[in-house]
């Protein structure tokens, strides 16, 4: 059993639970500019890519997970730094090599992706998620790359239009992350948007990009994201009068799970693989360190 419980350490570093907002927009994509490539292979080289993204985004903030006992496996030494940069490296040679057999476009995107939310994001001189602004603007970056990789190799003038509801969206999810983690910002010294702003503003702020997105979707006559949009605005308003985590909480769920169900309604396989792993995580997480992940809890 400990062996099965390290060879799943490895697969739960890439935190496989945040890959699902990214692979609802690159499906999100594939819908509105549908390419030629198989979905499958894109899919899965992108969760590749994010994996090798947030392991390095553990090397950088051990000591404050740390600190704020979270994000545990290489914290709690599960897993050495050592062998999360071997595993890190090869993961990065397997993503990239996969995007590049699939096409030249697929390979540069997938370099200019990694090098964004993996380096750029967590290290310096750049440490982008420390930084107000660039911050929640990679985060609005990964969405609108996520569904251009879903649109490739079919790109015209028209899918920059098509991006712009979840750009909107992946903004107002990125500024209320921040609310949720202001104290334990401030006491780290991150200036984040929330930390720099307030969290009022920052709330506020996300529910304008909320009614944007909800907006522009209709404009584009996009109904994948326009119900949902639709349907999350009024909480996110409310959320900006009452900032208190388990609003915010409920804007942020509500917002990112009702999207994923009105894309697993075009792609059922996609409600499937969602229902899957969430029993398999929650199995995990409760076997190996008794915590209820991922849940659906307000907290």
């Amino acid at each position: 059993m400990k062996t099965v419980y390290k060879i799943l350490d490895y697969f739960f570093l890439l935190r496989p639970t945040l890959f699902f907002p990214l692979w609802t927009a690159l499906l999100a994509g594939r819908f509105n500019s549908p390419g030629y490539t198989p979905i499958g292979w894109v899919t899965l080289f992108l969760g590749i890519l994010l994996g090798v993204s947030y392991i390095l985004n553990q090397i950088a903030d051990i000591e404050g997970d740390r600190s704020n006992k979270k994000l545990f496996l290489m914290a709690d030494n599960y897993v050495s730094v050592k062998a999360a940069m071997i595993y890190a490296a090869a993961l990065t040679l397997a993503g990239l090599g996969g995007f590049f057999f699939l096409g030249l476009i697929y390979g540069i995107a997938g370099v200019i992706f990694l090098f964004v939310t993996g380096y750029m994001y967590n290290f310096q001189p750049f440490r982008w998620k420390d930084n107000p602004y660039w911050g929640p603007l990679v985060t609005v970056f990964a969405g609108a790359m996520a569904f251009i990789f879903g649109a490739l190799p079919d790109l015209d003038g028209l899918i920059w239009k098509s991006v712009l509801p979840y750009m909107a969206a992946f903004g107002a999810v990125a500024l209320l992350t921040t609310v949720l983690d202001i104290s334990g910002d401030v006491e780290a010294g991150k200036k984040t948007f929330a930390v720099a702003f307030g969290g009022g503003k920052a709330a506020v702020t996300a529910a304008a990009l909320c009614a944007i997105s909800a907006l522009a979707a209709y404009n584009n006559k996009d109904w994948i994201i326009f119900w949902p949009a639709l349907v999350s605005t009024p909480v996110y308003i409310y959320t900006a009068f009452k900032p208190v985590n388990k609003h915010i909480v409920l804007s942020i769920k509500l917002s990112i799970f009702s999207l994923s169900a009105a894309v697993g309604l075009i792609f059922p396989w996609y409600l499937l693989l969602m229902a899957g792993y969430y029993s398999f995580a929650r199995a995990y997480y409760k076997s190996r360190f008794n915590l209820e992940y991922p849940s659906f809890k307000l907290e």
